[in-house]
């Protein structure tokens, strides 16, 4: 049985709105930073997180247990997260044609964390689309549940995520970050569905698996 953890989420956009769904249909706390004075961060929040408490991103940061990121990768650049006390889970991408060919992290998705020595960054749930992540969460031990890859190369928070992961409906598959640009637009896992087995056949450094 997986713990109950506080969960951060920056961003309620449509991959936002889908994992902090999950997150909170799998009986975990909510944080969502808050968006003062907007109309349409409040309609999302009330329509499809209403089990999520607005708090401001500082509150976020310092309270979380695993802050997720699903927001335009370019804006990482301009978020304070050098104070958080948890995991951060990067779930964005690198998108040429709205973020432009100098994307942050095109060349490696991690490069980004250098700005935040000493908290660690795992880097999953990137690699499908937000509609797929409602659609194809399961219970745990379903046949042919959807496997999602959990890259970084600190264990304890890669155990952490991937316990996350697991509540939400999907096996996960620790690897390490080295495999991250695989979970990346043209990346080998991108946009293809793979079960437990065959994700770690198409993960390199994919952890042995325990039981």
């Amino acid at each position: 049985m997986n713990d109950i953890l506080t969960v951060g989420l920056v961003g309620v956009g449509r991959l936002g709105s889908a994992v902090g769904q999950l997150v909170a249909e799998a009986g975990h706390r909510l944080l969502v930073a808050d968006r003062p004075g907007s109309r349409v961060f409040r309609s999302v929040v009330e329509t499809l997180l209403p089990a999520a408490d607005a708090v401001p991103l500082a509150d976020v940061v310092e309270r979380a247990d695993v802050v997720i990121l699903a927001l335009p990768q370019p804006a990482l650049a301009d978020l304070d997260l050098a104070r958080a006390r948890g995991v951060l889970l990067d779930a964005t991408n690198a998108w040429e044609h709205t973020d432009g060919p100098d994307s942050i992290h095109r060349m490696d998705p991690l490069a980004w964390t250098e700005r935040v020595p000493g908290v660690p960054v795992v880097k999953s749930l990137n690699h499908a689309g937000y509609g797929e992540l409602l659609m194809d969460a399961r219970p745990a031990g379903a046949p042919g549940r959807r496997a999602f890859a959990v890259a970084g190369d600190d264990g304890a928070a890669v155990d952490l995520v991937a316990s996350l992961v697991d509540s939400m409906g999907f096996d996960a598959v620790p690897t390490s970050a080295a495999d991250a640009p695989l979970l990346e637009p043209d990346g080998a896992v991108f946009g293809r569905r793979f079960d437990e087995a065959g994700l770690r056949e198409a993960l390199p450094h994919a952890a042995a698996r325990v039981g």
